[in-house]
């Protein structure tokens, strides 16, 4: 593959809300959901459901019409920290209102009484709000996503000084599993994706002041290096329908000190392989119900290729390391956690990843 390039360095609480009771059980099956989820996208424990084998094909999508472009605007090119959420408790979309009062006293107590050290710079007064992301549900199963930003001044701006925006973040459910969503009772909502942007101390008190009012817990949502290589061959296969300009890979191998790896293949090179390894599936699928779909096999036979023309370069084998990060110019995604989606086109078939990835934290 001409175009490839590779470069190896080597690198030595408050009581302002009252929580509502539940059965015991309930509560220590939801307590049960802070496992990491494991390298295969199985959850043993944690629920019945299984990372796809196969999905179709993003297309691009023109959410500009259906979606505020201010949301819109906010979401995209904005790295997020992703968490998992299990289903909130008598959540009520019609209270958005209610739950900004109740949220922005809550983080203004916490804050008086010493608590909050970690929103040191900021005034005691913030004002939460709560809304409703409209435009990005698919299904009629799909909760509509909830906005959530918090807007303060720093300590000592000037009185007439607006306040601005400190912290976002959103609750969201995009083609969610309908067998584990019908499951639930009717009075829960589940909106397991929850992305923030901010202070980690204003991430620690609105995801406190949720688990309060909603009976919720959150977990760090890793994305798996399965998800990655999911993620690697579904941009790739974007570039058919958009320029993706780089298809970039961040490893790390097992080695002291650990070898950190990046490899950036040419958009047309990694498209001409991931053609090649989607040329019999699209022959054989034709006029089926499977055409369009993308099969697991084809997306580990994509990273082989890519990972053997590494190894006659370089002589270095990167199926023995870890993948890291994958990034293209329409987002990029790290095993930590944090994602960013530079291309509102495929905010919606990546997000659908991202709901299956959180969905599989879920309790039975």
């Amino acid at each position: 593959m001409e175009g490839s390039h590779a470069s190896a360095e080597r690198t030595p609480l408050s009581g302002v809300v009252k929580r509502r009771s539940k059965s015991r059980s309930y509560r220590r099956s939801i307590r049960t959901c802070f496992s990491v989820a494991s390298r295969l996208g199985l959850t043993p424990a944690l629920t019945t459901q299984r990372i796809n084998t196969s999905r179709k094909a993003p297309k691009s999508q023109n959410i500009t019409e259906k979606v505020n472009p201010e949301h819109l605007a906010l979401l995209v090119k904005t790295e997020w920290q992703l968490s998992y959420v299990t289903p909130l408790y008598q959540f009520r979309h019609t209270q958005l209102k209610s739950y900004s009062r109740q949220l922005s006293a809550f983080i203004a107590a916490e804050k008086q009484q010493g608590l909050a050290v970690e929103v040191g710079g900021l005034q005691s007064t913030f004002k939460v709000s709560f809304s409703v992301l409209q435009g990005l549900a698919e299904t009629n199963d799909d909760p509509e996503t909830v906005l959530i930003q918090v807007q303060s001044k720093p300590l000592f701006a000037r009185q007439d000084e607006p306040q601005k925006t400190v912290w976002s973040g959103w609750l969201s459910c995009i083609n969610g599993n309908p067998e584990y969503l019908h499951s639930l009772p009717k009075d829960f909502t589940c909106l397991p994706l929850f992305g923030s942007k901010g202070s980690e101390g204003l991430s620690s008190l609105v995801k406190s002041w949720l688990q309060r009012t909603f009976d919720c817990c959150f977990g760090p949502l890793v994305i798996s290096q399965t998800s990655l290589q999911w993620l690697a061959a579904l941009w790739t296969n974007c570039h058919m329908e958009s320029n993706i300009q780089n298809l970039k890979m961040n490893w790390t191998l097992p080695v002291v000190p650990p070898l950190h790896v990046t490899f950036t293949v040419n958009s047309n090179d990694a498209l001409e392989l991931w053609s090649s390894v989607r040329k019999n599936s699209l022959e054989k699928s034709k006029g089926t119900e499977e055409e369009g779909c993308i099969d697991v096999e084809e997306v580990t036979r994509f990273m082989q290729g890519l990972m053997s023309h590494f190894y006659r370069h370089f002589r270095v084998d990167l199926s023995a390391g870890d993948l890291n990060q994958v990034s293209t110019a329409l987002g990029s995604a790290k095993l930590n956690g944090r994602i960013k989606i530079s291309s509102s086109r495929y905010l919606i078939s990546t997000l659908s990843l991202l709901t299956e990835c959180a969905l599989l934290k879920m309790p039975i």
